[in-house]
This record gives structure tokens, sequence and C-alpha cells, in this order.
């Protein structure tokens, strides 16, 4: 067992110190490695970039120079032998410019001056069909040309034309066209300027055009031999222009509508070298301490094995149950108080097994607790969902039973009013039973909104699903609330969505009750302005949308004004009158009609109430 022990130790200290040494000397020169390479790349990605930022401004430079010649007033005024001797004074000044023309609002050259020959007024040609004429022309701005050799040097050349625009008429009427050298590209690259680009030993820099071709190397001759490279897409390690493994990185930049790049590239073997050579010293530094790690863990094994296996074999008695068994090795290192500890968490076993007894029991008990208090409030439950439909039941019964005494009473004030059967009264009898009669409606109403909210509570209500004709049913509500609005004086509109069939089925009574709820709020909470009722589809669905100019309805009051007897506030309700059940109906018969209704306000500008119902065209 001694030697067991002693084997899985030296294991496992082996596994603890000398894997993770291994690791983390592995995790370090690889990262070391990495983080050098990366240095290597963003040195090739600052040189592509400072290259491209020298290229971009020579050529905005030698773009400015030709500006400021096509602006002048001089030009624009000079005689053709007088605008030839400006052209050569910046052919003389710019070293960049092969030659320079200048083509009047036809395109036809009118002078022209070359750095290698002189050229006669009958060399000058007509350039209307070129892109360096007409694109100026059409749309009033720079053009750079595609990159293309020279006939008479062999030199690669771009062709700048600036528009000249007329003063008065303020359109081109003439162009200034230049061709420039790429040798004075090719000098940039070279590094014979104020801003020299640090390159390595074997390192190149180029210039590749839309075309992918290499148009400036800082090897001269590779330029000249018309070789192609398409940049990777990503900088990195590639293959690069000579078919060898490189580090690369690009930068591009824009003339007009060209697009040129301009690759850094180095070697990978020089790029990668002191990256490589930091990463060989991390390996060998980690062998060497891996030696001294060995060592210390044999050194350390014989001293730990023996408190060990007493304190395994304690393990084992208290695992057969045995808690009173205590570790028998002693001194005051780490294994001493470890063989201390144990004995303490032995000892807080014992009492923690006698509490969970404890605890198991009290939980029993809380269990019991908790079903009697389920059982009694499902029983309370069921005795509240009773009381809510005696109550229910109640009130459709009530209202059913009062409704026919005060139709009977209605009828009565009509024939009175109207003397039928020889019945006669004075005027202020008659005031009386008008007054009579108004509140017995009022009355009526109040019972005919109580039966409906009460048949919906009581699940009594059935909705027919008959056909009806939208168009027919906007007009009837018209008929019946453009007298209320007339005599407020409002404004009454209705449209009708032209996309809604001519028959929809459904419940027109419950439909109408909707309707006509919210068209009697808008004019009772409107004093002045308009009321508007629109019938609109929406999908699947059809809208009823009531729109007023009212009082509107604070924020806080949007959330309870569905509720049955709930208003705004007593002033409305002293003002206004009314029981706060109209809008509790609409709601309540939306919802068994499974549509919503949605509310928007704005205090003191009006209120929009939106009924959405599902369109049915079939039973």
């Amino acid at each position: 067992m001694r030697h067991s022990i002693r084997t899985r130790l030296l294991v496992f200290l082996i596994a603890l110190i000398v894997i993770p040494q291994v690791l983390i000397g592995l995790v370090v020169g690889v990262q070391t490695f990495h983080t050098q390479s990366q240095q290597a790349l963003l040195f090739q990605d600052q040189t592509a970039d400072n290259e491209v930022n020298q290229l971009s401004d020579f050529f905005k430079g030698q773009q400015t120079q030709l500006q400021i010649v096509a602006d002048e007033d001089q030009l624009r005024s000079a005689t053709s032998a007088q605008k030839q001797i400006i052209l050569s004074g910046v052919i003389s000044q710019q070293d960049a410019f092969d030659q320079i023309f200048l083509l009047d609002g036809s395109g036809q050259e009118q002078v022209g001056v070359s750095r290698n020959f002189a050229i006669a007024p009958s060399d000058l040609v007509s350039r209307a069909q070129a892109n360096e004429f007409k694109i100026p022309v059409a749309q009033n701005k720079v053009y750079y040309s595609p990159v293309h050799t020279n006939p008479t040097t062999g030199e690669p050349v771009i062709t700048i034309a600036i528009p000249i625009e007329n003063l008065a008429s303020g359109t081109v009427d003439s162009v200034l066209v230049a061709d420039l050298r790429f040798s004075t590209v090719q000098s940039l690259i070279l590094g014979n300027n104020p801003v020299n680009v640090q390159t390595g030993n074997h390192s190149s820099i180029y210039m590749v055009d839309s075309a992918n071709r290499v148009i400036a190397h800082n090897d001269p001759s590779v330029a000249l031999r018309g070789l192609t490279f398409v940049p990777p897409a990503q900088d990195g390690i590639q293959n690069g222009l000579s078919g060898t493994s490189a580090a690369l990185a690009t930068s591009g930049f824009s003339l007009g509508d060209q697009t040129f790049t301009v690759v850094a590239e180095t070697p990978a073997s020089e790029a990668l070298a002191s990256a490589t050579s930091t990463a060989l010293f991390a390996a060998i530094l980690t062998l060497v301490a891996l030696v001294f790690a060995i060592a210390i863990v044999l050194g350390i094994v014989n001293r730990l094995v023996k408190p060990i296996v007493s304190l395994a074999a304690t393990a084992q008695t208290i695992q057969l149950g045995d808690f009173s068994a205590r570790a028998s090795v002693t001194g005051k290192d780490e294994i001493g108080r470890l063989a201390q500890a144990f004995n303490s968490m032995t000892a807080q076993l014992q009492q923690t097994l006698q509490g969970l007894q404890d605890h198991v029991e009290d939980l029993e008990k809380a269990r019991v607790e908790r079903e009697k208090l389920v059982k009694d409030l499902q029983a309370a439950k069921r005795l509240a969902e009773e009381n809510s439909r005696l109550k229910s039941e109640f009130l459709s019964t009530m209202s059913h039973e009062l409704r026919t005494p005060l139709n009977a009473m209605e009828g009565f004030m009509g024939i009175i009013l109207n003397r039928i059967g020889g019945t006669d009264f004075n005027k202020a009898t008659e005031d009386l039973l008008i007054r009579a009669r108004a509140n017995g409606k009022r009355l009526l109403q109040l019972i005919n909104d109580f039966l409906d909210l009460s048949r919906v509570e009581a699940g009594r209500l059935e909705l027919a699903n008959q056909p009806f004709f939208p168009e027919r049913l906007a007009n009837r509500w018209r008929d019946e609330i453009s007298v209320l609005a007339e005599k407020k004086g409002l404004q009454f509109q209705v449209s009708l969505d032209s996309t809604l069939p001519e028959t929809v089925y459904g419940d027109e009574e419950a439909i109408s009750k909707i309707a006509l709820n919210l068209l009697g709020n808008a004019i009772k909470f409107t004093e002045q302005g308009q009321v508007k009722l629109a019938m609109e589809r929406s999908n699947d669905n059809w809208d009823i949308t009531v729109e007023d100019t009212g009082i509107g309805i604070p924020p806080h009051a949007r959330e309870f004004i569905f509720e049955e007897f709930r208003q705004v506030d007593q002033t409305s309700k002293r003002k206004y009158g009314g029981t706060g059940l109209g809008l509790a109906i609409v709601q309540k018969y939306a919802r068994a009609m499974g549509g919503n209704v949605t509310v928007k306000s704005e205090l003191g500008k009006g209120s929009t109430f939106t009924v959405s119902l599902p369109l049915k065209t079939t039973a």
C-alpha cells in the first residue's frame, strides 16, 4: 500500500507541478511568438499606411496644382500663345507631369505642351469622345483615368482631367488634361523623399492598380515586367509577389473612380525571425525548469506518504459508519493540522446528522399544514365563484323584472303627452310629465345596462351569427346620433372603408350596442368640434373607431375606465351624468365576440376608441 501511495502521489505531483509548468511555458512561448508576430505585421501595416498617405498626398498635391492653374483668371482670358506659356511653366516646375492639354467646350485640344517634344497646332486632336472630356463636362468633377502606357516613352501614366467652369453661366466650358508620370511615384516608393519608409533588407513595397497590375515597385525592373498581383483578402502570412511565404500588409486609396493598393511585403523568415528566436529561448527555459521541478517532487513524496496512509485508514473506518473514529496523526505541520481538522469535521458531521433528523420532522409538519391551507383556499375560491354567479343571476332577473313596469310607464306617459283618450292638462303639468318621462327613460336605460352587463357575467349572452350590411348599419347609426350632435352644434362625420365586404356575419344588435355607447359618450363629453365614426378593414379584423375633440381622459384614469361604475372623477359625474357602465359593456361585448377595445387620449384634445372585431364573411 505504501508503494502504491507513493507512486500515485508521485504521479499526482508531477501532474500538478510539471504539466502546468509545461502548459505555462507553452502558452508563454506561443503568446510571445504571437505578440512579436503581430508586432511584425503591425510594422508592415504602418509601412503600407505611411506609403498610402504619401502617395495620396502626392496625387492630391498634383491635382491642387492643376486646380490652381484652372481657376486662374489669367488662363481664361489669355491667348493661345499665352496659354501655352502658362502650361509650359507648369511642366517645367512640376516634374510629375508629362503632358498637359487645354480642351475647349467641344473637346478639341486648344493648346498642348509635352516634356519630351514640342506639340505643333497641327498635332492637336479632338477628345470629344474620351472620358477625360465627357465625365468632367457631364458631372463637373475631377476625373482620373485607369493607368495606361505613354506610347512615346513607354512609361506608365495616369490622366487627370480638371473641369473649368464658365463664371457667368456656371457650366463647364473647358477642361485641363494632364498625364502624370509614374516615375515620380517610383521615387516615392524608393524612399527618395523627406518621409523615408524603413523596410527590411529583403522587403519590398509596390503599388497595384484596380486591374491588379504592379505599376510601381521599389525595384523598378519589377514594375517594367508587367506583373500582376491580387492583394489578399486579409493581411498576414501569405504567398508574396515572388511566390514564397511572406508577411503581407495592404492599404488602399482612391483617385476618382480608380482604386489603388499599396503592398508592404517582407519574407516570412525575416519578419518572424525575432519571434522564432524568442520562442526557442522560452522552450529551453521551460525544459530546465522541468528538471528542477521533478527533483523537488521526488524529495517531498516520502515526507507525505506515512501521514497520508494513516488518514486514509481513519477515513475508511468512518466510511463504514463509525463516526467516533479519530485520526491519530500528530504534529504541528500542515499534515498535523489536517488531521485536527479531519477530527473536528467528523465531530461536526455527527451533530449535523442529528440536526437533519430533527429538520425532517419539522418539514413533515409543515407539509401537513400546507395541505390543509390549500384545501381551505380552494373552498374559499369555490364559495366566491358561487357568490359571483348568484349575484349575476340576481342582477339579470331583477333587471328583467324592472323593465316590464318601466316600459308600461313609458307607454302611459306617451299616451298622456299625446292627449290620447281625451286627456287634458296645463303647461306646468306638461313640463312635469316630460321630466317624469325623461327620468323614466334614463332609469330604463340604466336597467338595460344592468341587464346587458349581468347577461355577460352570468354567461347568458347568446351572440347571433347572421349576415348584416356594414354600410346600412353605419347609416342607421348616423340617423340615430346626428340629432344629438346637432343639438350640441357638433360636426358628425361617418366614413366607411371601401375594402370592407358588402356583407359581414355577426351579431348586429351587439355591435350596435358597442357603437352607440361609444358615440353617445363622445357627444356627451364634447362641447365643441366634431365626432368621427370610421369603419375600416385591418387584415383579418375590422375596426370601429370613434374619435372626438372632447375633454380627453387623464393618463391615470385609463387604467379603470372600463370597470363597472367607474368614471374619471366625481366632477365629471355631476356635470355629464351617467352610471359608468357604458365602457364596461363595450369591453365585455367586444371580448365576447373575440375582439378587443383600445383607447388613445390627450387631456383637453379628445379621445379615440377603437374596437377591433374578427372579420367573418361566412356563417
